[in-house]
């Protein structure tokens, strides 16, 4: 996973368990949609909301915010050259 420059967790779920899978406090780290977190390393950690019908249904997730936070991560990747 050297070459590892993205990461995107799809819901709180998926947040707190990628930080744990890395060895990583929660707490330096909180979840919010469309945050980025530099890890140690060279990757960054997005957040976004799980797509899921309850969240898209209710309007907390919008296909703009999903397309917003997909858009992040293709910036992030061409500014590192991956």
């Amino acid at each position: 996973l050297s070459r590892l420059r993205a990461i995107l967790a799809l819901g709180r779920i998926a947040h707190d368990q990628g930080l744990a899978t890395l060895e990583l406090k929660g707490s330096a780290y909180a979840f919010a949609h469309g945050a980025q977190h530099a890890l140690p390393g060279h990757a960054v950690l997005f957040d976004s909301f799980h797509c899921s019908r309850y969240n898209t249904n209710t309007g907390r997730l919008t296909e703009a915010m999903f397309h917003d936070v997909f858009g992040a991560i293709r910036r992030h990747l061409d500014a590192v050259g991956a």
